[in-house]
């Protein structure tokens, strides 16, 4: 039996724009989804009462579909973004989001956050505590930046922009308290593929489509680890998740090794706890 039950979206998610049976990939539900999420960034930004919103660019094409659909909600001048590279393979990625940035005529800062990693490795290290821990690192790099743009959004009142997508939280490819701690979350409930092809559909061009997921810091992306293509990657999590169906099922229909799928399942399983709200006591009083 299948374990993993993230099929619901939060309360603070847009409805999904598909039926069960299949990925919104086709022109009449991408066309729905340019319609509801913008809809939903807007009513989510009047609720806040603020000014705008500030979005993380790294130059791919989930940050740069948030900013797009978040400029055709509120217009360009309420959206603004931060480009923040921590270390020398953070580069190309920097120089694409200013590019992005560009591209779309959107305010940004770059804020540089090598000190700041670096001093909070001399702490670390003067306390006693390993200083070199690459997961522990780039989780520590992921909380300074949503601490960035939590500062940013405190002292300009706005709200943090989230780009974080179905297929990355469900493997677990998200940081807690990192990059998915965010005020809103417009691609949530997408998969990957879904936001590629949302992202054809607001014409991202080709370059940013073409961009790597991979991070800096990982030899391969989620779909290298894993041996499979992005789009049956996607199919596997949708059949599984979505569906509830048994693994051996879900083989069978898509036609991949179901010693695949079983790998889809367990990352699925063993990442729930990034998907959980902090665990707290029922007490009786």
């Amino acid at each position: 039996m299948v374990v993993v039950s993230d099929s619901k979206p939060s309360a603070h998610d847009p409805a999904l724009a598909r039926e069960r049976s299949e990925l919104a990939t086709e022109p009449e539900a991408v066309q729905r989804l340019r319609e509801q999420l913008p809809r939903f960034v807007e009513r989510t930004l009047e609720r806040a009462g603020a000014e705008g919103v500030v979005v993380a660019l790294d130059g791919r094409v989930g940050s740069t579909v948030a900013a797009v659909l978040a400029i055709e909600a509120v217009g360009v001048d309420r959206v603004s973004g931060l480009v923040l590279p921590a270390n020398m393979n953070d580069e190309a990625s920097a120089r694409a989001a200013e590019a992005v940035a560009s591209m779309l005529s959107i305010e940004y800062e770059r804020l540089q956050l090598r000190p700041l990693l670096s001093a909070f490795q001399r702490v670390i290290g003067a306390a006693g505590e390993p200083a070199d821990d690459v997961v522990a690192l780039d989780n520590a790099r992921e909380r300074f930046r949503m601490a960035c743009l939590y500062y940013v959004a405190n002292t300009t009142d706005r709200i943090v922009l989230g780009s974080v997508d179905r297929t990355r939280r469900l493997l677990g490819s998200v940081t807690k308290h990192g990059d998915d701690g965010v005020d809103l979350a417009p691609l949530a409930p997408l998969y990957y593929t879904e936001v590629r092809a949302l992202a054809r559909a607001v014409d991202v061009p080709s370059n940013i489509l073409d961009r790597s997921t991979r991070t800096a810091g990982r030899a391969d992306s989620d779909p290298e680890q894993l041996g499979v293509d992005p789009e049956t990657l996607d199919e596997i999590l949708h059949a599984l998740v979505d569906q509830a169906q048994p693994p051996a099922a879900v083989a069978e229909r898509l036609a991949v090794d179901r010693a695949t799928v079983q790998r889809v399942r367990k990352w699925c399983e063993t990442t729930r706890h990034k998907r959980r709200p902090p665990l707290t006591p029922s007490i009786d009083l």
